[in-house]
């Protein structure tokens, strides 16, 4: 029997079966590997970016407490007794913080790529160590609103490297 139509005896297409996804190519694997030390390295060293930088943080909340108090000699010594302290947290063993009241100001100018701590040096000397009487009221706020906002700059962008021109 002759089929009038030749394409009636032809049969379907047969697709080859689909690509499996597993088990992946040896390439895969590595890539992955990769993958995930590189998530991991990234999640340690933004761990240790943040913990670094947890002196800083309580370096500002004591700032801002100490600059709700009242403006006074009192707050001015605080100030500079937080520069101090959050200096000997960033350069120990240099113990910057030791300097004298004009050299601790340059070792702070250097200390930063702003432009910092122009108030009268001389005048924040006699102001710290003055005695309550010494002094106007004006002329402690005058420098204790200089010294916060440089205060608050520095302990925000100060460089943690050794600071340049002091010797170790």
């Amino acid at each position: 029997m002759n089929n009038p139509d030749p394409l009636a005896d032809l049969r379907d297409i047969h697709l080859p079966e689909a690509i499996s996804i597993w088990p992946l190519a040896p390439g895969w694997f590595v890539v992955i590997a990769l993958c995930l030390a590189a998530i991991a390295w990234l999640a340690w060293r933004l761990n240790h970016r943040h913990r670094s930088r947890l002196y800083r943080r309580q370096a500002l909340q004591q700032l801002q407490r100490i600059i709700d108090e009242e403006h006074s000699p009192q707050q001015l010594q605080r100030l500079f007794a937080l520069l101090r302290q959050t200096a000997n947290t960033v350069y120990g063993e240099q113990r910057f913080s030791s300097l004298g009241v004009v050299d601790f100001i340059d070792f702070l100018k250097a200390s930063s790529h702003l432009q910092l701590f122009d108030c009268d040096q001389e005048a924040l000397q006699r102001a710290l160590y003055a005695s309550d009487n010494d002094a106007t009221a004006d002329d402690y706020q005058q420098l204790c609103t200089i010294l916060a906002r440089d205060t608050r700059r520095w302990i925000s962008q100060h460089r943690a490297d050794h600071p340049r021109g002091h010797a170790c």
